[in-house]
């Protein structure tokens, strides 16, 4: 009887394991021919590089930025009004603390319940996903204090305040989990009163805070002593009307009129506009995609037509038309911002090529999923809800981000009709008599690293939540 002898391999060892010459080995030069298209492209990577460095720390005139740098900001928003923008940046910042609290320990609640381990992100990973953005931060701290040594503490102020806010916030993980929707009741509340800080306590402000909050009474209101499902329904309905009533007189005593968003501009425009149209359009791309899918030839044929007679148009397109016809479909006498329009348009754009991702990702799931959940008697709206689309949503992350991104992109479009956001400051900066032939690639450039830092982070965290639900398995 013979014995077969494999011949002996020898792996290349572990990536923690290698030392920089082997890491350059394996990487740069593990056979002839890429060790080849590695001398040739060295040189030419290096040389770039050069370039890149010599114009951002020798060559490039940055005196357009640094003199600019509140325009490129806040835009021409009133410059006796910014504490209204300091305020929205802290609010904002313990909402975002709050609700990435609350998230973490709702996820340990899920692990625990499934008798899993959970492993709570670290803070090295917090910024491996958000380097790009901090890079920005010190970017921009950095351009306030070569402009102006004199001021340099309210910009440092303001970062250090946020973050403080934002550690403060994300303390709600320690919150009992009897408590836990409270975190994402506190999350939306600041949310709604940061953006209201800056766009005023007046008008119809009372009603998304008078939404939240009575939903929250109704949901809470303690009716377990009732025997009568009606006279339930109706003690809930009379704790939520009481809490809208008591949240309408409380912005009717404050009536503080604010910014409108028409004033605002820059980045701050930039940001919320897209953080807006974003939020809007998930739900009704959603919509959308099931309504395309539905079985009532209604919904289906005018789910279709929308979808593609909006994926046929440009967004250009869309911003002209938000601009001149909107107002036409609206009752007489109501007046809409040009910001409220593009925002209009931007989420009627953006829906519709959800819609086709959110399709793709239903077409994908099996049908052996929906016949199991008929199999167990759920209604279809609940297999819908329990079953499919957690499955199809998981599968479109990457795609679904994409647009995303891509809609975060598209808002530089805007200054086009008029709307002086991120990118258009710049025509602004380079109409000073001092930087008309001045520093024009240098803002260009700057523009350039603020898209690309939130883009970049927007990317980071999808590849996080991917790798979280396991999307390539």
């Amino acid at each position: 009887m013979t014995t077969l002898i494999e011949p002996e391999t020898t792996s290349a060892p572990p990536i923690h394991e290698r030392n920089a010459w082997e890491w350059i080995k394996h990487n740069l030069f593990p056979n002839w021919w890429s060790g080849l298209v590695t001398i040739v492209l060295l040189p030419i990577l290096l040389y770039m590089a050069y370039r890149a460095l010599r114009f951002f720390f020798v060559t490039g005139q940055w005196e357009a930025v640094e003199v600019n740098l509140a325009l490129f900001m806040q835009g021409t928003f009133p410059r006796d009004e910014q504490w209204r923008l300091i305020a929205q940046i802290l609010t904002f910042a313990l909402a975002f603390g709050i609700g990435a609290g609350t998230a973490s320990a709702s996820a340990r609640d899920r692990a625990e319940d499934a008798s899993l381990a959970h492993e709570r992100g670290s803070l090295t990973d917090t910024l491996k996903r958000m380097w790009s953005m901090i890079a920005f931060i010190v970017l921009l701290l950095v351009f306030a204090t070569t402009h102006d040594p004199g001021s340099p503490i309210s910009p440092f102020l303001v970062v250090f305040g946020a973050v403080l806010a934002g550690y403060v916030g994300y303390q709600a993980r320690r919150l009992p989990r009897r408590l836990r929707n409270l975190g994402w009741l506190l999350t939306l509340v600041l949310l709604v009163v940061g953006f209201q800080v800056v766009s005023g306590f007046d008008s119809g402000g009372w009603l998304p805070l008078g939404i939240i909050l009575g939903s929250a009474a109704y949901s809470v209101v303690p009716v377990e002593r009732f025997e009568s499902r009606w006279l339930r329904l109706l003690v809930r309905l009379a704790a939520a009307a009481v809490v809208v009533l008591v949240i309408r007189a409380v912005y009717g005593a404050i009536d503080s009129t604010g910014i409108g968003w028409d004033e605002w501009s820059g980045l701050h425009l930039t940001l919320l506009v897209s953080a807006i149209a974003i939020v809007l359009a998930f739900p009704l791309g959603l919509l959308l995609a099931l309504a395309r899918r539905s079985t009532l030839p209604a919904l289906r044929y005018m789910s279709t037509v929308y979808i593609e007679v909006i994926r046929g148009v440009p967004l250009i397109t869309l911003l002209f038309m938000g601009q001149f016809i909107i107002g036409f479909m609206v009752p007489a006498g109501t007046e809409l911002s040009d910001v409220t329009r593009a925002i209009v348009a931007m989420t009627a754009f953006a829906a519709a090529y959800i819609a086709e991702i959110v399709r793709g990702g239903l077409q994908a799931l099996p049908s052996g999923q929906t016949e199991a959940g008929q199999a167990l008697g759920l209604a279809p709206p609940t297999i819908m809800r329990r079953i499919v689309l957690p499955q199809a949503l998981r599968a479109v992350i990457p795609a679904m981000v994409g647009q995303f991104i891509s809609l975060f992109k598209d808002s530089s479009l805007l200054f086009i009709i008029g709307i002086v956001e991120f990118l258009g400051v710049r025509r602004i900066i380079h109409a000073q008599e001092a930087f008309r032939g001045v520093g024009i690639a240098e803002t260009l450039v700057f523009v350039a690293l603020g898209y690309w830092a939130f883009a970049f982070a927007m990317s980071r965290e999808s590849q996080r939540l991917e790798r979280r639900l396991r999307v390539s398995r």
